[in-house]
């Protein structure tokens, strides 16, 4: 059946100012655009958009589903402002399980000024407690917690990670990075079922904030990859795109996984560094509020250079996780040194702060920037204090980027920050700790259409309203402007030409 989309305004997002007086689709394709009078007798159907605003669909590039999901059911401690709050809370909370896990947690937010530490969370001895901050590469665990995962003070640091010790050498329930599996690998395993209803109410929710489809990596933290990837089986059937990055420890594993009409495979996600929030993110020179300090190398250069010769093995690209400068450096000389397929683009994830040195040499490498633009938002006015003024002219550039030519994908690193497309598109538009580095609407939204779809390569089949493409649409109650972004409401989202979410009247 041939469905005509029409009496609204629907941007193709082909360029600035491109639109359609009407969409016809078949199938879940676009066949055809232009005007109502041309396609209506083409038409067994018409979808009458009633005066709204039609986008191409939502992409998040760079989001944690099944993270995303577990965060709509646990405590989001991300609001919350002093650490007496987090323990009358999660006092309140505690039930007689062996384990009790949530996150959020933001020492920048505390009144306290400083991070959570075992001696907060001890008053309860009888349940193991572990509170992720809000970055995920932290968490803090109290003693019963340590004393089931048999951490003493004696355990060594593993590679890549910190175990935290007060000025007295004794453990202060802080992990850092690779660090933290000495805890969560103690963690019981959520069954298959579990993650099906958690991935379930996830996508649901994130069908009503306008998103058709996200860029995922959930393969190496909930047991054998199998288990999470039967629940994405199970689960995701049609009504939503999952494009699953695959986590290096389980990449060669996944090799002989058949990808599917909703399902797809992609680069090996890599870590490199950690957070700026939890100053583990690398860094070339010291952090500007904490001497001494430049973050912590995930990998040994050994391991790192053997993770991207795997990949190439395989004829793969990269997503990576660089943050910090000295992080981008690191895995810009493993590319130079070990080029990307051709025809295909490493991902750089993040990229929050660069040198100029660093962008001239990302400029002539195959490469697709991975932004979260939401970022400013969470992270401005503290930042410039971690980092120091003199970072900041190539920090959280995304202006000076798309100007340097460079492709950007956009995406909200959900759970860490709120996964709202409409929340990033405002953050990058109405930038005003960086007013330098402010987007167009144009260039915001390209970032989760256009540029969520040049991230896996599927730009010639993706992210536009154009013949050809899929019928993935986004469709809102006004045509998005620089004051509106914020009040802008979701009608509909539509996947493959079939409405998967309608607001209620």
């Amino acid at each position: 059946m041939k469905t005509l989309w029409t009496n609204g305004n629907i941007i193709t997002m082909k360029a600035e100012e491109d639109f359609a007086e009407a969409v016809l689709v078949e199938d879940g394709i676009i066949l055809k655009t232009g005007l109502k009078k041309d396609l209506l007798p083409l038409a067994d159907h018409v979808e009458s958009l009633d005066g709204c605003a039609m986008y191409p669909g939502f992409v998040d590039s760079h989001i944690h589903l099944i993270g995303h999901g577990e965060k709509l059911s646990y405590i989001d401690l991300s609001t919350f402002t002093s650490i007496k709050q987090i323990r009358e809370t999660i006092a309140s909370h505690i039930t007689n399980e062996k384990w009790y896990i949530t996150e959020g947690w933001n020492d920048n937010k505390l009144e306290e000024g400083r991070p959570l530490t075992c001696t907060d969370i001890d008053f309860i001895a009888e349940t193991a407690i572990v509170l992720k901050r809000v970055c995920r590469h932290v968490l803090v665990a109290n003693t019963a917690a340590m004393n089931l995962a048999g951490i003493s003070k004696e355990t060594p640091d593993p590679i890549g990670g910190v175990i935290g010790k007060d000025e007295n050498g004794e453990l202060n329930g802080l992990f850092y990075d690779e660090a933290q599996q000495l805890i969560t690998e103690h963690i019981p395993l959520n069954t298959t079922e579990h993650l099906k209803k958690v991935i379930a109410t996830s996508i649901e929710d994130l069908k009503s904030k306008g998103i058709t489809g996200v860029h995922t990596e959930d393969m190496a933290y909930y047991g054998p990859y199998e288990g999470p990837l039967q629940a994405y089986r199970e689960t995701v059937q049609e009504g939503f795109r999952v494009h699953l990055l695959r986590h290096h420890a389980v990449f060669e594993q996944m090799q002989g996984e058949q990808t599917s009409s909703f399902i797809e495979f992609g680069a090996m996600k890599i870590f490199v560094d950690g957070s700026l929030g939890g100053r583990t993110a690398l860094l070339s020179e010291d952090y500007a509020d904490d001497t001494g300090t430049k973050g912590v190398e995930v990998h040994s250069p050994e391991k790192l250079e053997d993770l991207v010769k795997l990949a190439r093995s395989y004829n793969e690209n990269i997503a990576v996780h660089v943050i910090g400068d000295l992080a981008v450096e690191k895995i810009l000389d493993l590319i130079e040194k070990h080029p990307v397929p051709k025809g295909k683009k490493d991902r750089l994830i993040h990229v929050n702060v660069l040198r100029a040195d660093l962008v001239e040499r990302m400029k002539k490498l195959p490469i697709i920037l991975d932004i979260q633009p939401i970022f400013v938002t969470s992270d401005f006015p503290w930042v410039k204090e971690r980092i120091g003024s003199s970072r900041l002219q190539w920090a959280y550039a995304w202006k000076s980027l798309l100007k340097k030519g460079f492709d950007c994908a956009g995406g909200s690193d959900s759970p860490i920050e709120l996964a709202d497309p409409l929340l990033g598109i405002d953050a990058a538009v109405n930038n005003s700790y960086l007013p330098e580095q402010e987007l167009t609407v144009f260039e915001a939204i390209s970032l989760y259409t256009s540029g969520s779809a040049k991230a896996i390569g599927e730009e010639n089949k993706r992210g536009l309203i154009l013949p050809g493409f899929d019928a993935d649409f986004t469709i809102l109650d006004n045509v998005l402007e620089k004051e509106n972004i914020l009040s802008t409401v979701v009608e509909k989202t539509v996947v493959a030409g079939k409405v998967v979410y309608e607001k209620k009247k």
